[in-house]
């Protein structure tokens, strides 16, 4: 008997040293949320996002950045603006990635998942697929689709039981362009703030949902931070890895933002109302004429990159509404007595009002900076209208 017992304790061993074996080994394993603060320059200004992957046991450490292009193409910028640039995920060694961070001052932090041992596998079997040359590539999309989004994605998709709640890091009622708003004021850049409210649509308005709100890396990670995986938080630590260092944003002065140049020639336009010289008249149409090629010119760009190029964020664009490509064939016939120049200049004028109602109660689909361009737009077509001279 007490052979058979030796036995069977020496079988009991093997077999719980098998399945020991066999199991997915969650020590080896480490998978963090990287944040890294945002930067200086435009690229930068958002922030970024990784993900970090210690496996102890391969002794590897190492980031996954889906933010990756090739500038080098000698396509980039045509790419570039019609929005067939293909991103694509890199791996990078841990410490040259914190390197090149601690070198432009910016702060990173740390943020380590608590994931089940299959989730852990999972999600390094998963990126290992995806970093191949045959998968890497993505079509980037500033709002919808970027390094944010995926690891928005990869992370919620392997914790489908994960709960988060929205009001602890969403705005209520927020929308896209109030958080991208947000971070271009903190740096200071309005001159970038209205050109990317020139080119956003309408979708950029709409509320957001609680997933769509972490399309950029510090919302990621105060999504992340208050996710919960069945009783027990997503996050089981954090760690800054390096202060944010950099200096604030020169403030700029008023005489160079945008509101100011607008004001000034919309200001310049109606100046020679008060002269009655014939020097004053000249310089009249000649104002005319820039404010509407202006315009015109805008609506062109603005309906080619919704309808000429793949940027999803930039379609059903509302500031073609004012900015019409006809003002260009407009501005070279001001001087002529044609009827149908009367018509459009009197309906224009009256679509422009009615077009302030929306953009005042809802405040920020138009950027501000550009109301008294569009009002004088709308005061000149409607004098211009009533010229029996010109029209």
């Amino acid at each position: 008997m007490r052979i058979l017992k030796i036995y069977f304790f020496v079988l009991m061993m093997l077999l719980a040293a098998g399945s020991s074996h066999a199991a997915p080994d969650s020590s080896r394993l480490q998978v963090s949320l990287i944040t890294c603060a945002p930067g200086a320059e435009l690229y930068s200004v958002f922030g970024h996002t990784a993900l970090r992957i210690v496996d102890s046991a391969a002794n590897t450490d190492i980031i996954y950045n889906y933010g990756t292009f090739n500038f080098d193409d000698p396509d980039f910028y045509s790419k570039f603006v019609r929005g067939k640039l293909m991103y694509f995920l890199s791996q990078q060694s841990f410490p040259d990635f914190l390197y090149e961070y601690a070198y432009f001052k910016r702060g990173v932090t740390e943020q380590v998942l608590q994931l089940s041992p299959t989730e852990k596998t999972e999600m390094q079997r998963s990126l290992f697929e995806n970093v191949r040359e045959e998968n890497r590539y993505y079509k980037y999309d500033f709002l919808y689709d970027n390094c944010a989004t995926r690891l928005r994605d990869i992370i919620f998709k392997m914790n489908i039981d994960s709960t988060y709640e929205p009001s602890a890091f969403a705005a209520n009622g927020a929308t896209f362009r109030d958080y991208l708003h947000n971070y271009l004021s903190r740096a200071e850049m309005q001159w970038t703030t209205l050109g990317i409210d020139l080119l956003l649509g309408i979708g950029a308005d709409k509320t957001m949902t609680p997933a769509e709100s972490m399309f950029l890396p510090d919302y990621l990670a105060q999504g992340v931070s208050f996710a919960s995986k069945g009783q027990s938080k997503l996050v089981e630590r954090d760690q800054e890895h390096l202060p944010n260092a950099q200096e604030p944003p020169l403030k700029l002065p008023f005489w160079q933002t945008p509101l100011f140049f607008f004001s000034i020639l919309s200001f310049l336009v109606i100046l020679p109302l008060f002269f009655r010289s014939s020097g004053m008249v000249s310089f009249q149409s000649i104002m005319d004429r820039i404010i509407f090629v202006l315009s015109g010119l805008l609506g062109l760009l603005l309906l080619f990159m919704w309808f000429g190029t793949d940027h999803q964020s930039f379609s059903k664009n509302i500031n073609p509404v004012w900015a019409m490509p006809v003002n260009l064939l407009v501005a070279f016939s001001l001087n002529r007595s044609q009827k149908w120049l009367k018509v459009y200049l009197r309906y224009y004028s009256l679509l422009l009002l009615l077009l302030m109602i929306p953009v005042l109660l809802a405040s920020g689909i138009i950027n501000f900076a550009l109301y008294p361009l569009i009002l004088v737009l709308s005061f000149r077509s409607w004098m211009l209208s009533r010229d029996e001279k010109k029209c």
